[in-house]
């Protein structure tokens, strides 16, 4: 995996593989910087968005907390 960052953008892009189980569905590889960069961790949930060129916006959601 060699994911670049964009810095106009803000934005990663990664190469996503394919998992390979015959269910069509893909891997998408974050590396340590990326997941840092991106705030993100184990258990977050992300809205996936297919865009016009046929690459994917991934967007971290941010759920209120219940008390």
């Amino acid at each position: 995996m060699n994911p670049t960052h964009d810095l106009k953008s803000k934005g990663w892009t990664v190469t996503c593989q394919d998992a390979a189980d015959g269910t069509g569905d893909m891997i998408v590889p974050f590396s340590d910087d990326l997941l840092s960069q991106m705030g993100l961790v184990t258990g977050d949930t992300l809205i996936i968005e297919n865009q016009p060129d046929g690459s994917l916006t991934l967007t971290k959601t941010y759920q209120a907390i219940q008390g």
